[in-house]
């Protein structure tokens, strides 16, 4: 039987890494990247040490290793006990999942704890996470659509020429500028990158200062034509100070929602 080093390596690695992160999660303890990283790499060298040992001994680096992993990833407080317990505990749920998943693939284990897999074990667990992770995605995305999808609405917008697009019905956005209602941009469209940055260059671009929670912020807006909810009229099309991430392209004034 060949025994290839970087797979058990890569194996221990991800599902001690990964049980790290659930036990973390659970507890809701804040842990960073660099410490599951950490913690992971030291369960992967037990487990490449623990070859050459048995018996007492072998148990005894393996409560060590458990111990040193936790350790790693959330330092030494009043919840490491409690933590150690978590991540044990994961490790027998997991073991026990490993377990079927072998017998359902019809994998030899041999007496010497290895198993024979064409494909890594690692790589089933990295997919597994992936499939989840994305699944959580689309249930996420789908749920925040739906709770916004009532105040989305068709809209035309008119600068060197019309664009069709969606814009967001904001009762709460009063702003205004020089008697002109403000909307913004959240979700760049195609021409209107080069056209406010034409507006620019010809100085045909106003500063608007905004009030928000975090303070006051200066933002840049042009003149433009929006047609919503059917009503048309003058607007200063702006850029938000903060990237942002929607399904719509413009945050529009509460003038086209009612006023």
């Amino acid at each position: 039987m060949t025994v290839y080093v970087e797979y058990v390596l890569l194996d221990n690695f991800v599902l001690d890494a990964l049980l790290l992160w659930a036990a973390a999660r659970t507890m809701r303890l804040p842990v960073s990247k660099l410490r599951l990283f950490l913690g992971g790499a030291t369960g992967a060298a037990c487990a490449a040490v623990s070859v050459y040992l048995d018996g007492v001994w072998l148990y005894l680096l393996k409560a060590v290793c458990l111990a040193a992993m936790c350790a790693v990833t959330v330092g030494f407080g009043k919840k490491l006990f409690w933590y150690i317990l978590l991540t044990l505990a994961y490790t027998f749920v997991a073991g026990g999942a490993i377990v079927g998943l072998f017998e359902l693939l019809k994998v030899d284990v041999f007496d010497n704890g290895f198993y024979e897999m064409r494909v890594p074990l690692f790589v089933y667990l990295l997919a597994a996470v992936l499939v989840a992770f994305l699944s959580w995605s689309v249930v996420i995305y789908i749920k925040n659509v739906k709770k916004i999808a009532p105040h989305i609405v068709k809209i035309a917008v008119k600068l060197d020429k019309t664009y069709n697009l969606t814009g967001f019905c904001d009762s709460g956005n009063t702003l205004c500028f020089e008697g002109v209602p403000v909307c913004f941009v959240t979700k760049k469209f195609g021409g209107f990158s080069d056209y406010f940055a034409k507006q620019t260059v010809a100085h045909k671009t106003v500063s608007i200062p905004v009030a928000t929670v975090a303070g006051s912020v200066t933002v840049k807006a042009t003149i433009a034509t929006v047609a919503a909810c059917g009503k048309e009229c003058k607007v200063y099309l702006a850029l938000p100070a903060q990237k942002c991430q929607t399904v719509y392209n413009v945050l529009l004034s509460n003038e086209f929602c009612g006023g």
